[in-house]
């Protein structure tokens, strides 16, 4: 319930900050570029002006492949090795029903990581997987739905089943 509330929160953010530009209170600071890096001096008159700041390469890129504008990198490699381990695990008792289960909660741990970043486009498919093993997952099941209608908010189309991004390199 928390991350529900938590994920709503965010999405209120998202949606009242997303035209939102950014100033600087300092107006005295000159900005000048050097080897493709920004220096700044603190020395500088007024008449000279800032220079606009500049999103991450990556995130303008994610940004334009559908994924959400807040999108922030979390690292899911130890996640990701506990959904392999679980998958393995599972290859060798298909019929056990617990090992069916943790499979299932490996690919939610790390939905749900995906979901705090804001990945919802890969969390959504983290979701599908593990819902497809264990569809009584009701926290899962619920998260998945708010998901879908985060991206209809945004006026996007979730990505079709098998067609979810990866989750964004860290």
């Amino acid at each position: 319930m928390r991350k529900i509330i938590t994920l709503s929160f965010l999405t209120i953010v998202t949606i009242g900050c997303g035209n939102a530009t950014r100033q600087t209170a300092n107006t005295n600071i000159a900005t000048q570029k050097s080897d493709n890096s920004l220096v700044v001096s603190s020395h500088s008159s007024d008449a000279e002006k800032i220079a606009p700041a500049r999103q991450p390469e990556a995130d303008s890129n994610a940004f334009s492949k559908g994924s959400s504008p807040m999108a922030k990198a979390v690292d899911v490699n130890q996640m990701t090795a506990e959904i392999e381990k679980a998958e393995k695990v599972f290859k060798q008792k298909q019929k056990d029903e617990k090992s069916r289960e943790s499979f299932a909660k490996a690919y939610f741990v790390r939905a749900f990581a995906l979901t705090e970043a804001a990945q919802y486009r890969s969390a959504l498919g983290d979701f599908r997987k593990g819902l497809k093993l264990n569809p009584n997952d009701a926290a899962a099941k619920a998260m998945h739905d708010r998901i879908l209608e985060i991206l209809k908010s945004f006026n996007r189309e979730p990505p079709k089943e098998g067609e979810e991004p990866l989750p964004l390199p860290f």
